[in-house]
């Protein structure tokens, strides 16, 4: 039989010859490799590079996992690349690749980490909405989804449909934000982008996986000891909603992209190991205030409400935030970052760029 989502539970390190052997049995399970998967092929591998943090945060996708890709990529005659377009790129994607650990295992291994803010821009047009999507996302033979699963302070869960966003290179991120006053917004944004770049398969790291007030800084780590593939990333997410406690309709994501005909109902998916896999006292965050606005009240609530993000006494003015700022709207000023309201366009880029976890993000009547 071939399941549409396999899970592999009860994993006690990133131990790479343990991660190929269960991703081998994993896609056995799945029917096998994508039939794009082939010798000569260009495969990109796209990965959750949220933030410069080093893999034990739980923010960014485990070296390990996406070492135990290319290794096995490698071994169907494929060519490797890795790639993705975090926050704050714009001004320099090198101290991502080396903080999150690609850099030690692309020297390694031998691959290519690309840079989507320096390789151009492909338009695409969904629903009526215009999107500039990264070159390598959409000219590679095979792209495959290495997601991370955790929570998420506007979206409650993100995994693989939120992890298209960075597909979307250089200042577009932040802008879509802005548009995207409500979370329900941005989530259409979200599906938009994840129908347009149409992955061949999912592999999702939830084996040091985050709750709490995700996806960066305020998260809290824990260990969950659990791996996930399909080739179908809304029936994924769709599982690993239900096993954080919701239904799996609650997260915008899903509910719009189900809305679209994208992946299936909850009892048709076929899942393999679901018995063996829990997720006990799995925090995730409350909808947020903005949903419950109609959408043309949610340009005035934002101009209303707006909170811009405040450093705390944790800051240690190093102007990490002040220089990953798209707009230029933080500077230091006496040792201390300081946000301009007026200018601020809640991207939240600081808050996730900010190495100290000095940076206080306010959600209006938000719950948590």
């Amino acid at each position: 039989m071939t399941y549409d989502v396999v899970l592999r539970a009860g994993f006690e390190s990133y131990d790479r010859s343990e991660l190929i052997d269960a991703i081998l049995m994993m896609l056995e399970q799945a029917g096998g490799w994508p039939d794009s998967v082939v010798p000569g092929a260009e495969v990109l591998l796209k990965v959750n590079m949220l933030s410069a943090k080093s893999p034990e945060r739980a923010i960014t996708t485990h070296p390990e996992v996406v070492a135990a890709m290319v290794i096995l990529l490698r071994n169907e005659g494929c060519t490797v690349t890795v790639g993705d377009s975090p926050g704050g790129a714009v001004k320099g994607v090198e101290r991502y690749w080396k903080n999150c650990g690609y850099s030690r295992i692309a020297e390694e291994l031998g691959f290519e980490l690309v840079n989507f803010e320096k390789a151009g821009c492909i338009r695409k047009t969904v629903m009526s909405r215009t999107y500039d999507i990264a070159c390598p996302v959409l000219k590679c033979d095979v792209l495959i989804n290495m997601c991370k699963f955790k929570t998420h302070g506007l979206c409650r869960l993100t995994n693989a449909v939120k992890n298209a966003f960075g597909a979307i290179p250089g200042l577009g991120k932040a802008v879509l934000h802005s548009y995207g006053i409500r979370p329900v917004d941005l989530s259409r944004y979200l599906v938009d982008i994840y129908e347009i770049v149409n992955f061949d398969l999912t592999i999702m790291d939830a084996i040091l996986a985050m709750d709490g007030k995700g996806p960066s800084t305020d998260g809290t780590p824990r260990w969950d000891g659990m791996l996930g593939l399909s080739r179908d990333g809304v029936c994924l997410d769709m599982v690993m909603t239900e096993l954080a406690g919701l239904d799996p309709l609650e997260i915008h994501t899903t509910r719009i992209a189900r809305e679209r005909g994208l992946g299936k109902p909850r009892s048709e998916i076929t899942v393999y190991g679901l018995k063996e896999c829990t997720l006990e006292n799995f925090r995730v965050p409350g909808e947020s205030f903005y949903n419950l606005l109609p959408s043309f009240l949610g340009g005035i609530a934002r101009m209303l409400f707006k909170k811009p993000p405040v450093s705390t006494e944790k800051c240690t003015g190093c102007g990490i935030c002040a220089r990953g700022c798209p707009v230029d709207a933080i500077v230091i000023k006496d040792g201390r970052a300081v946000m301009d309201r007026r200018k601020c366009i809640m991207c939240l880029c600081c808050h996730e760029l900010c190495p100290e976890q000095a940076i206080k993000v306010r959600i209006p009547f938000g719950r948590s």
